[in-house]
């Protein structure tokens, strides 16, 4: 009888260790993964594989309750979500994707957003005080010095937007309250000594598709490079696509598939029907 008492404590004792481990592991679990993806079209993807990340200016809408302030900004943006949380945003931007890890997203110098209320008095005054900014540089074009201040406090400007705001994309129906913060965007901006691309442009200067295509021609030599060892996660629409995009891995020239790196890839192709019903 006292053996089997004794048997019976460290049966408990085992239990309650194993509770403490799990608990520490829950505690220690971060709500954000280790992977940020990019979602697009099929032909984009095939592109990135093909030549890295371009850089592109997305117009940008920033919106106070007084002030509202619109730029062109260059940039590759990305979503810090879940594979359980992707579905709807892959409804929005495209059924293809490329996730990389973070460790790789920290070398590259990517940054999450700041999402800001427009309703917000801190909206309004950084507008409003970056337009006094702005205008005092106008009437001092000769001070280098305060227009390198200027550019390093206007560089805020690039890594902005609405917690909350319309959604107005072509081919989609548009959405008055849209919460973009449901899509904790990080960004790749180019850093303003990179000389070969504007730091950000007016909303004059990017207007129409045709400006922004002239823009975005003027910098398709900047990229944001990656390796393969530096991807997690592929993801094509349906599964026979699966055999296209791995045909596609084998001819890219510009990043170095290796046998092995092709063999880890193949095992993280994902679609997007799988990830509609099965995560």
């Amino acid at each position: 009888m006292v053996k089997t008492h004794r048997l019976e404590e460290d049966c408990s004792e085992t239990k309650l260790e194993v509770n403490l481990k799990e608990k520490k592991l829950l505690i220690g679990k971060s709500l954000y993964p280790e992977i940020l993806f990019h979602f697009c079209d099929k032909d984009a993807l095939f592109n990135i594989l093909n030549s890295t990340f371009k850089i592109s200016y997305a117009r940008e809408k920033i919106i106070g309750e007084k002030n509202i302030r619109e730029i062109g900004v260059p940039m590759v943006s990305f979503c810090d979500l879940r594979l359980s949380e992707v579905s709807s945003h892959m409804c929005k931007y495209g059924n293809y994707g490329i996730g990389l890890t973070k460790e790789w997203a920290n070398r590259k110098g990517l940054n999450p957003v700041l999402y800001i209320s427009k309703y917000s008095p801190l909206t309004d005054g950084l507008i409003s005080g970056l337009n006094g900014v702005h205008a005092h540089i106008r009437r001092f074009k000769n001070t280098d010095s305060l227009v390198n201040d200027f550019s390093n406090i206007h560089n805020v400007y690039r890594y902005i937007k609405n917690y909350e705001a319309p959604l107005n994309k072509k081919g989609y129906e548009k959405i008055d309250k849209y919460r973009f913060a449901d899509e904790r965007e990080w960004r790749y901006v180019p850093s303003l000594e990179d000389k070969r691309v504007l730091p950000f442009v007016s909303q004059n200067q990017i207007k129409t598709a045709q400006q922004k295509k002239d823009l975005n021609r003027e910098v398709e030599n900047v990229r944001l490079h990656f390796q393969p060892e530096d991807i997690r996660y592929l993801i094509v629409n349906s599964d026979n696509e699966i055999s296209e995009l791995i045909e596609r891995l084998v001819k890219v020239k510009q990043i170095n598939f290796t046998t092995e790196a092709l063999n880890r890839l193949k095992s993280r192709i994902l679609t997007f029907e799988q990830i509609q019903t099965d995560i």
